[in-house]
């Protein structure tokens, strides 16, 4: 036996020893894939600013499936372009379940946008859990002296486009259902695309903009100390937290229904096991009661999956929902 052969029998035997497994060769790959998951800290990336509705739930599950799962969930907050810089690092990261991204309804509203989409909202993806939903709101100032839906809509008829609207950028939910709305009632408006969902808020209070359709979980700060004045929800019914704002469909009949959700992805390829695993962590917390108090203060409501094949179709009829709407009022992207 010559020295090298030596030292490598002595290592492995020291490795084993000492509970330590020494990779680099069939064995190695073995125990290396055999390891528990998860056995490192996992990133969890959001697509938007600080303080929008993906990012609140996304800190939330982050600190408490850490415990469920041994190990940390970072937060990285990726925005820009509505979303689609954030969903292109999750895309190119490795699918080993250490890179997990909080996506929302962007995720398939962007690959209709494009003549060249940014990627395949299904074949790109894993569709893990469904996680939180929130209607979108019809907002003006306070101090504005328009206190109906209807009287939004006579003022633009009035002066068409000589009113500004913000949104969380282009392609977003607030600008689909501005855009939605401009044409189901033959009126023009001015967008000015933001960074994040939070500054149509801020651009409305500092007289930028006259009005907007954020999320209701984004606005509801600024609607429960009285900012903001709501004229009407995108949801299918009243909004529990808001009982006395009309629908869209009562304030402007037939008006139209839109919503937010968000939910957990990973890159394709992830493991099934994995999958199911992270599926079955956020479902037990979801049914512990842990984020009620979360939902309750951004009034918004927890979305769940009864699997993630399931989550999979229900993205899959919003992506065709979504692309037959963007279609009939002719919005497209640059």
């Amino acid at each position: 036996m010559n020295r090298r052969q030596w030292l490598a029998r002595a290592g492995s035997a020291a490795g084993a020893a000492a509970g330590v497994t020494i990779f680099g060769g069939t064995m190695g790959r073995v125990a290396l894939a055999a390891a528990p998951y998860p056995s490192r800290p996992i990133r969890l990336i959001v697509p938007f600013i600080a303080g929008t509705s993906p990012d609140s739930i996304a800190r939330t599950i982050s600190a408490e499936l850490a415990p469920v799962l041994g190990q940390p969930l970072v937060v990285e907050n990726i925005g820009g372009a509505g979303g689609i810089i954030g969903a292109r690092a999750l895309k190119r990261a490795e699918p080993d379940g250490y890179t997990l991204g909080v996506l929302a309804n962007q995720h398939v509203i962007n690959v209709h946008l494009y003549k060249e989409p940014p990627y395949d909202a299904a074949k790109d993806f894993v569709a893990i859990t469904a996680l939180s939903g929130s209607a979108v709101v019809l907002a003006v100032p306070a101090s504005s002296p328009i206190k109906t839906a209807r009287d939004l809509i006579d003022a633009m008829k009035q002066r068409p486009g000589a009113m500004n609207y913000g949104s969380g950028g282009k392609g977003s939910v607030s600008h689909l259902a501005v855009e939605s709305l401009l044409h189901q009632t033959h009126t023009k408006a001015v967008h000015i695309p933001y960074k994040g969902a939070s500054e149509i808020l801020t651009a409305m209070l500092s007289g930028q903009t006259q009005f907007g359709m954020p999320v209701l979980s984004t606005a509801a700060p600024f609607l429960r100390n009285g900012q903001i004045r709501p004229l009407a929800v995108s949801s299918a019914a009243r909004s529990v937290y808001f009982p006395d704002v009309p629908t869209l469909a009562e304030a402007l009949p037939p008006g139209f229904v839109l919503d937010n959700w968000s939910g957990l992805f990973a890159p394709a390829g992830l493991p099934t096991p994995i999958a199911k695993r992270l599926f079955d962590a956020v479902a037990r917390l979801q049914a512990s009661g842990k984020l009620d108090a979360t939902m309750k203060a951004n009034a918004g409501e927890i979305r769940k999956s009864d699997s993630p094949a399931q989550f999979t179709q229900m993205v899959a009829a919003d992506d065709a929902r979504y692309g037959k709407l963007i279609g009939e009022i002719g919005m497209r992207g640059e």
